[in-house]
């Protein structure tokens, strides 16, 4: 698995995904991009992201985390979601296909996993369900579904250890 940067991208790095329009390529906003290349997985709160930031030597304020992470999500590139513990916390957003698809959120390592078996039978409730709210008048509709648990490394940290 990947790890954290522990040095900020040159600014000639490759960001894989473009960035918000409007939005320069700062620094923080370059190493805003490498923190979730490097952990695809990960669902970050503002304060976990503004620690990563400064140990990849770009140290910015929790304002300026705030605004780069809802910008990042009202251009689509993460996903806002809020945890059991009501902590907001942000994702890579889902790409392509895969639309608006279940997951598992481990509630010690907060590592989240798409689940896609059963996806198809999921997404075409969710687009029922979609369709008659905004049959009713409703807008800006959104669906979040995440089952909470502990994940088998959390769960049996003794075996992933010895494999």
């Amino acid at each position: 698995m990947p790890t954290a940067r522990s040095t900020p991208p040159s600014p000639n790095a490759g960001i894989s995904w473009a960035l918000p329009p409007g939005m320069r390529a700062t620094r923080a906003t370059r190493a805003l991009a490498a923190l979730y290349e490097a952990r695809p997985e990960a669902a970050l709160s503002e304060s976990e992201v503004e620690a990563a930031l400064a140990a990849a030597g770009a140290p910015v304020n929790k304002v300026t985390v705030y605004r780069m992470l809802e910008r990042f999500a009202a251009a689509g590139l993460l996903q806002r979601q809020v945890d059991a513990a009501r902590v907001t916390r942000f994702a890579l957003a889902p790409q392509g296909g895969e639309g608006t698809a279940p997951r598992f959120e481990c509630g010690d390592c907060h590592r989240q996993f798409r689940l896609a078996q059963g996806s198809a039978r999921v997404q075409s409730a969710l687009k029922q369900v979609l369709q008659a709210l905004a049959t009713a008048g409703h807008e800006s509709l959104a669906v979040d579904i995440a089952v909470r648990g502990r994940c088998a490394g959390c769960a049996h940290p003794a075996e992933g250890a010895a494999s």
